[in-house]
């Protein structure tokens, strides 16, 4: 079945929303995607909340928090989570809703209130208490040793690294709704403060209060709401253990399983020169460089030379993240879905200052744990 992304909203995102509750700020993103596909809540079949772990927010059960304060009460809802992923794990629930024929206008709605929760210690306490919690020092700790195990075998070193955050950022100076907006040069990223060698401040994300969401429809009715539809070309989401004993370190299994299968659900056969644009999850600068090769942007150990060539910036051959991603906003269970909005903003023509003119075609990526949790998705402006 044919399904599109027929509206999408988000918060401002800041370090601290303290004008609104939890609900409030899921209820922001919300009013806002209704009013962008000219819906109302009577016009919404189904309901996804999606949200970071119970600790993330530090409220258990949130969805019946939410109800009320999205007009949902007697709808069908759930709530998912899946960490990082969280955002497109929800979106991914609504079109396996529609494709089941269970609902034909599904709303999602992903948050995070991060400065209410307990990040860190939910993060410590997730691994496995016998094989993983003497050594769970959170994401950053593994993010650094897979960062390391790439620099001399793949060249993903720091200065190219730094050169992420100087794009990303870059580019968050032209998205209205993002927490950061400030220029970084080279210099002033590898002289930033150590904080898990080889990550250095300014290699890390803000952490973000926020709210991102996005009402599906199937095909019919999509044409009916709008008459530009942001199509799914392709989606999925895979994961496999967090100690993985034989793992890679040098790129996400998972990422490339995923990437090949919405490659053959789009019909993407080259990657770089069929999409237009690309929004991807950089919980760390680092990990940029690795999804350009996971995705098959470029070679093994091409990302470095990649980044460095200017094609993944604004008018490069294909921009990554020019909302700025997650180094201009970083709800974590919402930045999922994030991407995915933009990527349908992009498709659409709706994505203002940082549009990528004659955008068809969106890549998207996002994802959860430090490599173990990987989903793809493909958007575009044409009906497949």
């Amino acid at each position: 079945m044919s399904i599109a992304i027929v509206g999408t909203g988000q918060t401002v995102h800041a370090r601290r929303r303290t004008d609104v509750s939890q609900a409030g700020l899921a209820r922001e993103a919300v009013i806002e995607a209704l009013a962008d596909a000219g819906l109302t809540m009577d016009d919404i079949d189904s309901v996804i909340v999606a949200s970071g772990p119970a600790m993330f927010g530090a409220v258990n059960q949130p969805e019946k928090w939410l109800v009320d304060a999205l007009g949902a009460r007697y709808k069908p809802l759930v709530r998912v989570t899946s960490g990082g992923g969280t955002g497109l794990a929800g979106a991914l629930a609504a079109i396996n809703q529609i494709n089941g024929g269970s609902a034909r206008r599904v709303l999602v709605v992903a948050y995070d209130k991060l400065s209410e929760g307990a990040l860190q210690a939910s993060i410590s306490t997730l691994y496995d208490p016998f094989w993983g919690r003497e050594f769970a020092v959170g994401i950053m700790g593994f993010a650094a040793a897979y960062w390391h195990a790439r620099i001399e075998k793949l060249g993903h070193t720091e200065e190219a690294a730094a050169l992420v955050a100087v794009k990303n950022r870059r580019q968050a100076m032209a998205n209205p709704k993002a927490h950061v907006r400030r220029e970084v040069t080279v210099d002033e990223v590898m002289a930033s403060r150590p904080l898990c060698w080889p990550i250095k401040l300014l290699d890390v994300p803000p952490i973000s209060d926020g709210a991102c969401a996005v009402i599906f429809a199937a095909g019919g009715d999509a044409e009916a709401i709008t008459d530009r539809p942001a199509w799914i070309h392709g989606m999925t989401y895979y994961s496999e253990a967090d100690n993985g004993a034989d793992r890679s370190m040098l790129q996400s299994e998972p990422l490339q399983i995923a990437a090949a299968k919405v490659y053959k659900q789009a019909g993407i056969t080259n990657p770089f020169r069929q999409f237009d644009v690309a929004e991807v999850q950089e919980p760390y600068t680092c990990f940029e460089l690795s999804y350009y090769e996971g995705l098959g942007l470029c070679p093994e150990g091409g990302a470095a030379e990649l980044i460095e060539s200017g094609e993944t910036a604004m008018g490069g051959s294909l921009p990554v993240n020019p909302s700025g991603g997650c180094m201009g906003a970083n709800p974590i269970g919402a930045t999922a879905l994030i991407r995915l909005a933009e990527a349908a903003m992009q498709v659409t023509g709706k994505a203002g200052d940082h549009q990528v003119v004659g955008a068809e075609r969106a890549l998207v990526q996002a994802g959860g744990g430090w490599a173990n949790l990987r989903g793809v998705a493909a958007v575009g402006a044409e009906k497949r």
